[in-house]
């Protein structure tokens, strides 16, 4: 039997995104996952019940919009003599497949094509489903079970379907599991892959893994395409099979090759970060557009992206705004976020504020961790909102609590300085050391400076560089301008300003204002192989790195623009305004006061984030292959 995947966001299946007025059939479809079938009606609400389509995908898989069929007739494949001879033939899975009405607030599933093949069945099968069109549930379940007992699987399955739901009987995973297992043993894959799903679930079964992973193998194997992405993502993760990448990707191939978006979306991500496969942007672009173009808005929102980034196409600020648009209509939460995020930073449309805070927010209530974390820079930045530290920490730690490592290390910043909250050093460092186990540089760098500092912990300056080189390695600016820093004054090392100005060039080429305040400083002295001492070009560099922040007490001395005669001044002000101009300062610094003796540490690729703060700011949020 072919279906079109039941697929659900994390989020869509928790009490409170039931909808006010949800009814009981709404929370039972959810809580079951199962898919909409032969016609049923609740009081007069017409609804859609279709037998033998439970479908074999976790909850968090949806990235389409509620759709289900349209009433009209139902079109065959099989000549009109067909049914009457005993044997069930297939729907045409591209047309309508039911000549019941529907209702748009069956917002669990996408349309479903219910797709028998021509295999004999026994009678009884047949005249339950026609019974179950009727609604006399009574009458189907008389007509199915002694099918289902004489070993028919469609009449099985249509068992298994009932008592997930509870249509003529009380709703019974356990029995609703031993009829699927009963068509699986008989190779079905359609079982398979349901009772894959029921076991990764823990529905009517204890929840097993393996078990899961077992099933979901044997319907892969058949080709079923659903079993075949479930099957790539237990790989992607480690569920139930060993953690294998490339597994993962050959699973997602086979299952996108057969049009499943779910698998397309995936091994675009697969192709964009290199997982399992080559990296390949080209190639990700195509499988992004193959899922996009059937609805999927996570597809869509990675089109967005995409075309933000322009990764595998030129960049494209309008296209990557229609797509985000797109998927964002259909409330994927990433999308929501980009689009916030664009609005914010004025790509691809004139800034707007209310709009960035609208988007963002909508994103951020969702349940969507990066959301959160942009919610609290605004608020702490007071940038589209009014200012409110308190307001941040509290979207802060909404994403921490999900393991976010950039609402980790930004909770642990404002418990450091007491922002919005009372200073706690240890929760700090608590903070701090859960995101750098994630690999979040900011929180690197945050644990060198509390050590550095002795903040939570004695004084450590050895502890501090290593933080600060782990940061440093992942080409954070702000750890490279702190390593330079301990060079520039001694702290735990030798002196050596040679590598300090190596070090605050490296950070000032990644735009870090701080950097650029502490390079001034250096080239006004003439220390660490500048050619010479040149006050009207540190005054100029100080300038230009106040503009974007002001110094802190950890940075080198400010310099006294009164010392400059009227011609450095005049000179200083012009290096200013050429320092504007270019993104490149430091090609400008060269020609204007002279190469140094040193050479700049290359920008490592990496976190070359620019805030001097110690939190981290989320831009547009990339695709990920583990967003079920």
């Amino acid at each position: 039997m072919s279906r079109v995947a039941c697929l659900r966001r994390p989020e869509a299946i928790t009490g409170s995104q039931s909808g006010a007025g949800a009814d009981n059939f709404d929370a039972t479809l959810r809580a079951a996952q199962v898919a909409p079938g032969f016609a049923v009606r609740l009081g007069n609400r017409p609804r859609i019940l279709r037998a033998n389509i439970v479908r074999g995908l976790p909850p968090d898989m949806n990235p389409l919009p509620a759709r289900l069929a349209p009433s009209s007739p139902v079109r065959t494949s099989c000549p009109s003599n067909r049914a009457a001879s005993g044997k069930v033939c297939a729907l045409d899975a591209r047309a309508a497949t039911s000549t019941f009405p529907t209702s748009s607030r069956l917002a669990a599933c996408t349309v479903l094509a219910l797709s028998f093949v021509c295999a004999t069945t026994q009678a009884g099968t047949a005249e339950g489903y026609e019974a179950g069109r009727r609604g006399d549930y009574a009458t189907a379940l008389r007509e199915f079970q002694p099918a289902a007992e004489k070993g028919d699987r469609d009449a099985q399955l249509a068992l298994a379907d009932m008592y997930l739901r509870g249509y003529g009987v009380a709703a019974d995973p356990a029995i609703a599991s031993r009829w699927l297992r009963k068509a699986a043993e008989q190779g079905d894959p359609r079982a398979q892959t349901n009772l894959g799903f029921l076991y990764e679930q823990g529905k009517g079964v204890a929840r097993d893994f393996e078990e899961s992973a077992k099933w979901y193998r044997k319907a892969a194997d058949q080709g079923e395409p659903t079993a075949q992405s479930n099957l790539s993502y237990m790989a992607l993760i480690g569920r139930g099979v060993p953690q294998d990448d490339m597994q993962a990707a050959h699973w997602a191939t086979l299952a996108a090759q057969q049009g499943l978006a779910v698998a397309q979306y995936r091994l675009g991500v697969f192709y964009t970060n290199g997982q399992g496969v080559e990296r390949d942007d080209a190639t990700a672009l195509r499988w992004y557009q193959a899922a996009a173009e059937q609805g999927d808005a996570r597809a869509q929102s990675a089109l967005g992206w995409v075309y933000s980034e322009g990764r595998g196409v030129a960049r494209d600020p309008a296209a990557s705004l229609r797509w985000l648009q797109l998927s964002a209509a259909q409330g994927d939460s990433t999308a929501e976020h980009n689009l916030g995020m664009a609005a914010l930073n004025g790509r691809g449309m004139p800034r707007d504020a209310a709009a960035a805070e609208r988007w963002i927010r909508k994103s951020a209530e969702s349940g969507y961790a990066p959301a959160q974390v942009s919610l609290g820079l605004m608020y702490a930045a007071g940038d589209a909102v009014i200012a409110d530290e308190k307001q941040a920490v509290e979207w802060y730690q909404k994403a921490a609590a999900q393991g976010n490592a950039s609402g980790q290390n930004n909770l642990g910043w404002m418990l450091a300085n007491g922002l919005g909250i009372a200073r706690d050093d240890a929760a700090a460092l608590r903070q701090f050391r859960l995101a750098a186990r994630k690999g979040n540089a900011f929180a690197m760098d945050n644990l060198g400076w509390m050590a550095e500092e002795g903040r939570g912990q004695a004084v450590d300056p050895a502890e501090a560089q290593r933080w600060y080189r782990l940061a440093e390695a992942r080409g954070n600016a702000p750890a490279r301008n702190h390593l330079a820093l301990l060079y520039a004054r001694g702290k735990g090392v030798t002196r050596d300003d040679v590598a300090a100005v190596g070090g605050f060039r490296a950070a000032s080429a990644q735009g870090l204002a701080p950097a650029r305040h502490n390079l001034g400083y250096m080239v006004a002295n003439g220390l660490g192989g500048v050619p010479r001492p040149d006050f009207a070009a540190g005054i100029a560099l100080q300038s230009l790195a106040r503009e974007s922040s002001p110094p802190s007490p950890e940075d080198l001395p400010t310099l006294d623009p009164a010392r400059l005669s009227p011609a450095d001044r005049a000179r200083s002000q012009q290096m200013l305004t050429a320092f504007k101009s270019t993104p490149n300062v430091l090609a400008v610094l060269d020609a204007m006061s002279g190469p140094p003796g040193v050479t700049s540490l290359a920008p490592t690729a990496g976190n070359g984030n620019t805030s001097s703060n110690g939190t981290d700011a989320n831009t547009v949020a990339a695709p990920s292959a583990t967003q079920r």
